[in-house]
């Protein structure tokens, strides 16, 4: 398949802004690839529209960044002052190498047009360089496919190389078009995808024709982490326990949700964001090992905890543990970590189909634990402050109001955020914000949200960026402005954040700039107001900056369905007050 044949659909896919026409020129690129009988040319094609060469379960990146790219490209002739003027003109350095494409050396008139396979696999192959000169070998690497490569070609391998396509593909308008295309429920591709987190995969088994049911590599296996099921917000502990039934309530950590992966003395430990963090966390995955089940996946919540009060410690700590690569045995000395596990997906086999209550029992029988909160409270009490770093959340399993209110109060006492309310007899949703499961706070419910654009600050603010435009998503994927925030933030915060920004900006418009929406910032605020203000709606007032949530995938932003709930609630609380 002709590279130049891709691009020429991306291009059309990147000129509408309507979802509609993007999956029906996506369905393009399917047909193109049914065709030629390739289903492997529909995985790469999958690849390269969201930016990526590798599987996104995968944390594997080109390691190729702006400035290095701008190397490749001086070295087949543009001139790096021209270069930097048309970037600075049209915030793309896709477009900037197209139109001056006529500055390039000419390759060979004999040289073959570039091919699908040989962009993937060349940037494949890039990837994989290590060692000694990496860095020129990229370099060349990427000079010689710019070389061979058309001036639209050009545009598109630039930003694949970048991870930043710019044609408004995502995985919920690829899933859409999947169902379309091939007469699927795309309730049930979005199932499986969460469970392989790899539209590429996806794509080629769909047009491989295999039972999409019943093929194993469609089915959760170890070391290939899943996304976790997200929880709703629950109005009261009464709402959720009459929606219910009889709940299991477990108390709400703060802390980073993990994904724990063991087979043998293999260990694997995942962030939300699906990262791999072991080594980050030795302690934990010794204690992993001493455990005498084998061939698991667990998930829990990993807390830092003051061992003097056995309360948790800032959730800051947390992210210097996660982030740590270097002194790791120091650091471990300084912030001591418990992951308290309250999940198992797998033992063996798959178990996200067994309720909820079933794979409690296998959790609690592999741990010899149940921290029952009735009927060991003062065991549980007694250990708080114990060097424990695995342990099984304190669970109450109870339909009376008044018992679940104490336990969601001593929940609070003993520092932690809250309580889940969990629907035994639930399966596990994968990527999903399910309704059988409840989160519970004493406040209105923070929002995760990401940022899309940044502004320059004022007076003690002017070296940093200041004021932050965050956005929440729709079903689709598409993101959706609810407010500007700046306070809540401390130097130190301002300027790795303002870091984070100049190394994903997309376009600079005077003293703003527009970036890659991957930035997630937890966000309280006063209220939620209707307003006209924003196209969604609705806007948050007085919104201020909790953290800077590096542990969440701005896949797992709140919804614009969200924000409806909270202002719900909102009005519900409101008018139970007056």
């Amino acid at each position: 398949m002709l590279f130049s044949e891709v691009c020429k659909v991306f291009m059309k896919i990147e000129e509408t802004s309507k979802r509609t026409e993007k999956i029906h020129h996506f369905i393009k690129l399917i047909r193109m690839a049914e065709k030629e009988n390739s289903p492997s040319s529909l995985r790469k094609i999958c690849y390269l529209s969201i930016g990526r060469v590798y599987p996104e379960y995968e944390s594997k990146e080109l390691g190729i960044g702006p400035s290095m790219l701008i190397e490749a490209v001086k070295s087949i002739g543009i001139k790096e002052k021209d270069l930097l003027e048309a970037i600075k003109e049209t915030g793309d350095i896709g477009i900037a190498i197209e139109k001056l494409s006529s500055q390039i050396k000419q390759a060979s008139l004999f040289q073959q047009p570039l091919t699908l396979d040989d962009v993937y696999d060349t940037l494949k192959k890039v990837g994989e360089i290590e060692g000694e000169s990496s860095q020129k070998k990229k370099i060349r690497y990427i000079s010689n496919l710019l070389l061979r490569a058309t001036p639209l070609e050009r545009r598109y391998i630039a930003r694949i190389i970048l991870e930043d396509m710019r044609i408004g593909m995502n995985i919920p308008t690829i899933l859409s078009a999947f169902s379309k295309y091939f007469g699927i429920p795309k309730e049930k591709l979005e199932r499986i995808y969460a469970v392989v987190n790899d539209i590429g995969l996806l794509g080629e088994k769909l047009l491989m024709g295999v039972d999409i049911d019943k093929d194993e590599d469609l089915k959760l296996k170890l070391f290939r982490p899943i996304r976790p099921m997200l929880a709703q917000i629950a109005p009261s502990i009464k709402d959720a326990i009459e929606e219910i039934g009889t709940p299991q309530f477990e108390t709400k950590y703060d802390g980073a949700r993990v994904q724990i992966h063991r087979s043998g003395d293999k260990v694997k430990i995942y962030t939300r964001k699906l990262e791999d963090i072991t080594n980050s966390l030795p302690e934990i995955v010794e204690e992993i090992k001493k455990l005498d089940r084998d061939n698991f996946i667990m998930e829990g919540e990993c807390v830092a905890i003051d061992l003097n009060t056995g309360r948790p410690r800032p959730f800051q700590d947390i992210l210097r543990r996660i982030r740590r690569k270097y002194d790791i045995e120091k650091m471990k000395e300084e912030i001591s970590l418990r992951v308290y596990l309250f999940d198992i997906l797998y033992h063996k086999e798959p178990l996200l189909d067994m309720p909820l209550k079933e794979r409690r029992k296998i959790l609690e029988e592999i741990l010899s634990e149940d921290n029952d909160w009735e009927k060991k409270r003062e065991k549980i009490e007694r250990e708080i402050k114990s060097d424990k770093k695995i342990d099984i959340s304190y669970k109450l399993v109870t339909r009376d109001v008044e018992k679940a209110e104490e336990f969601y109060r001593w929940s609070l006492g003993i520092g932690h955020e809250g309580v889940m309310i969990k629907n035994l007899n639930a399966v596990y949703t994968p990527g999903s914000r399910v309704r059988t499961m409840y989160k519970f706070k004493p406040t209105l419910e923070s929002l995760d949200v990401v940022i899309t654009k940044a502004k320059i600050g004022m007076g003690k603010r002017k070296d940093w960026y200041g004021s932050f435009e965050i956005a929440v998503r729709d079903e689709d994927g598409n993101l959706h402005p609810i407010g500007h925030v700046g306070s809540g933030l401390s130097e130190e915060e301002l300027d790795r954040l303002s870091k984070m920004i100049d190394s994903i900006k997309i376009k600079e418009e005077g003293d703003e700039v527009i970036v890659k929406p991957e930035i997630v910032l937890e966000v309280t605020y006063e209220e939620i107001q209707e307003s006209d203000k924003y196209s969604c709606g609705y806007a948050l007032r007085f919104p201020r900056v909790v953290r800077i949530r590096e542990d969440r995938p701005p896949e797992d932003i709140n919804t614009l369905e969200d924000v409806k709930r909270i202002f719900q609630i909102q009005k519900g609380r409101r008018a139970e007050k007056n």
